[in-house]
């Protein structure tokens, strides 16, 4: 549990003197592998968790404060988002503790997600992505943004260079940089609030309801919420049903040219991310089938 130039000790007194939370444990979190994210356990035994921003300066601090307005209003709203219990920083990094949620992850590291399960949540998964309309507070400019992941790529995720050093992606990536050209102008500004990371590893449940959308970090995005739909479309498309009612909602926000652009996005994002991060794993095996069957629907080239 090493962070930059902090021992656990010296993480654990920072957390409790700038928190006010009498700091028993701090135990990593996923398994003992993650170093930004942490078990907080306190000395009444309840338990919180603790993530943080290597790198970061102060100012990411006010990012976090209006993240923490964000959740107050999504749970006004009925969406199960977590309170944030404080923020803090040290040199070199900035922390926050919030609201341990109930419930597990509904993928349950599956290779192919539980058709029937999510069939059941879908009304709620719709209901929640309605609750994030005009909640967005963060800058502008989210139709650049996603756009240039398509055209030029991102900062860190996105990048194109992973697609183009592979034969068998290499024409998966010319499909996608077309896209972004031809449907970005037709992405909406927005002023929802955008996870920008919906998936189901994200999503927590008791088996019967979503009891917590998790992973919302700083800045808060503002942009279209329909975003947050073709995120989890892509995971789910090799379900029919699911995949339908899906992708009748995101075509009813979006439109179908930024609905093309936001599952472009997706197929860009999680292949790259597969390859080079877990390039020998089951799953990034499914993640390019479900990319070359999704860029063949979004491909309106006269090819096809």
């Amino acid at each position: 549990m090493e962070e930059p130039g902090l021992s656990p000790e010296e993480l654990r007194r920072i957390v409790q003197k700038q928190s006010g939370l009498d700091v028993a444990a701090l135990t990593p979190a996923s398994g003992g592998e993650s170093r930004t994210a942490f078990w907080v356990t306190d000395r009444t035994g309840r338990v919180s968790v603790l993530k943080i921003m290597p790198g970061a300066g102060p100012g990411v601090v006010s990012h976090l404060r209006a993240v923490g307005l964000v959740l107050t209003r999504l749970r006004d709203r009925g969406y199960p988002a977590p309170r944030l219990h404080a923020i803090g920083h040290a040199p070199g990094l900035v922390f926050w503790v919030q609201q341990r949620l109930p419930g597990s992850v509904v993928d349950h590291g599956q290779q192919r997600p539980d058709g029937a399960a999510l069939a059941r949540l879908l009304p709620e998964l719709l209901r929640l992505n309605d609750a994030q309309a005009g909640l967005g507070t963060g800058p502008g400019g989210w139709p650049g943004l996603l756009t240039r992941t398509l055209t030029t790529g991102g900062d860190g995720y996105c990048l194109h260079s992973t697609l183009q050093a592979r034969p068998d992606t290499r024409g998966l990536l010319r499909v996608l940089r077309r896209i972004g050209d031809r449907c970005g102008p037709a992405i909406p500004a927005g002023d929802d609030f955008v996870h920008y990371d919906f998936t189901l590893a994200n999503l927590l449940t008791d088996g019967t309801a979503i009891t917590g959308v998790i992973d919302i970090n700083p800045p808060v995005l503002a942009g279209d919420r329909a975003f947050d739909l073709a995120t989890l479309l892509f995971y789910l498309y090799d379900h029919d049903g699911i995949r339908d009612l899906l992708r009748a909602r995101l075509l009813e926000l979006a439109g179908p040219q930024a609905a093309r652009a936001y599952l472009a996005h997706m197929v860009l994002r999680q292949v790259d991310w597969s390859l080079r991060h877990h390039p020998t794993a089951p799953a990034t095996q499914r993640h390019l089938d479900l990319a070359r069957l999704i860029t063949a629907d979004i491909d309106h080239s006269p090819a096809h």
